[in-house]
């Protein structure tokens, strides 16, 4: 009996805890929403006073678990403001064209402000209204009817950029190409060079964008001549003129005026030698060239084991050997040790990268089956799964081990 009234009178009073934090907890967490501050500022948002919503909730900052629930409503009442803000303005815009339009078609204008506000209605419909064909007809009606226009670059620079908004590449691209070609004063001549060799390969006026380039690179500075020349290769590689296209990188990495900008040029001439020109040999000489003008270069570890993989593989002369009167073929031995002093070069260099772990597996396999070298194999094996001991390899080299063993 004495214990049925403990545990009756334990449940009890853990039933008052419960009641008593449940009180508390409704006390504490009582929601922004039933606070006068709020009532008062969703009174002004309905009038649309945003700011004075604003300083409505302001008091709230600040107090405690009121304070976080405030901002976000601040944050809710200034999207809203902003929102209204944006509608009205594109209402304004619109009606500051219609008026426009009106007026100077009506004869309103006329002298030397006549171009000017042509060209201030169509940066409304270019910029604001985003209505890229009118903004298009009235750029070419300036260029057409005031070619002394002040400001003519500038025309030929929007209406590249509204032609370009629609997808129309090739008209893009051509005006971009006559900023380039005819006005080299022009604030917007880099920004219009950098969208003509982006946008021309592939078009109509890819032949003329290519010898406008030509013409750049001809008159460039010897601080701007190298870009103008990778600018150029990449114009010539994406036409398909891959010969020009080397040889604009040649001059590039030749006139390049610091480090990177010259290993760029270099990476680009390789790659136009060996995946598109299948020149391996030249591929090989322009990363030996690179090496040797820069062995420290950062991120040349792949350029490295690039050079061993066309020695060993490009570059194969097959040498024919007769063994116990069969006929039987060899890598030849110079291409095969230059191949391995390259991937030495790279595992000695860097030896946790991933790439280095390629050169361990090319260095084992060409004192496995080449040299026969079978001591050198393993030591390559082994060190790499040394040093990836997670790669996807990892267990074909374990066989590989074993199947030598005996050697």
């Amino acid at each position: 009996m004495t214990n049925l009234k403990y545990a009756s009178k334990c449940v009890l009073i853990a039933t008052l805890i419960f009641m008593f934090q449940s009180m508390t907890h409704g006390l504490q967490a009582q929601p922004i929403q039933v606070t006068p501050e709020f009532q008062r500022a969703m009174q002004q948002l309905a009038q649309g006073a945003y700011d004075a919503a604003v300083e409505e909730l302001k008091p709230l900052l600040g107090q405690g678990k009121s304070h976080a629930p405030a901002m976000v409503e601040i944050g809710k009442i200034r999207i809203k403001q902003a929102e209204a803000q944006m509608t009205s303005a594109l209402a304004n815009f619109s009606e500051a064209a219609d008026m426009l339009n009106g007026g100077l078609q009506a004869g309103g204008v006329s002298g030397p402000e006549l171009p000017k506000t042509l060209y201030d209605l169509a940066r409304v419909y270019e910029e604001r209204l985003r209505n890229y064909p009118m903004a298009i007809e009235i750029y070419r009606k300036i260029i057409d009817e005031h070619p002394a226009f002040l400001a003519i670059d500038r025309v030929y620079y929007n209406l590249a950029m509204s032609h370009e908004a629609i997808g129309q590449i090739e008209q893009a691209a051509e005006n971009y190409r006559k900023i380039v070609a005819d006005y080299s004063y022009s604030t917007y001549f880099s920004a219009a060079q950098e969208r003509m060799t982006k946008l021309a390969v592939g078009t109509g006026v890819q032949s003329d964008a290519i010898s406008t380039q030509e013409d750049v690179v001809a008159a460039a500075d010897a601080e701007d001549a190298a870009k103008a020349s990778l600018d150029l290769g990449d114009m010539h590689a994406g036409s398909g003129n891959f010969k020009k296209a080397a040889d604009a990188y040649r001059q590039a990495a030749a006139m390049a005026g610091d480090q990177d900008e010259a290993v760029m040029a270099y990476r680009k001439l390789i790659d136009v030698l060996d995946a598109k020109q299948k020149d391996y040999q030249g591929a090989a000489s322009a990363l030996e060239e690179l090496m040797e003008k820069y062995p420290d270069a950062p991120g040349t570890g792949d350029l490295v084991y690039r050079l061993g993989r066309i020695y060993e593989q490009d570059l194969d002369s097959m040498k024919k050997t007769t063994v116990d009167g069969r006929v039987r073929y060899r890598k030849s031995s110079e291409n095969v040790e230059k191949a391995l002093n390259y991937y030495n070069s790279v595992t000695e260099k860097y030896p946790d990268a991933d790439v280095s772990a390629d050169a361990f597996l090319r260095k084992g396999e060409l004192y496995e089956k080449e040299l026969r070298d079978y001591d050198q194999a393993r030591k390559s094996y082994q060190e790499f799964l040394r040093r990836f001991p997670r790669h996807e390899q990892v267990e074909q080299i374990r066989e590989k081990l074993r199947d030598i063993e005996g050697y």
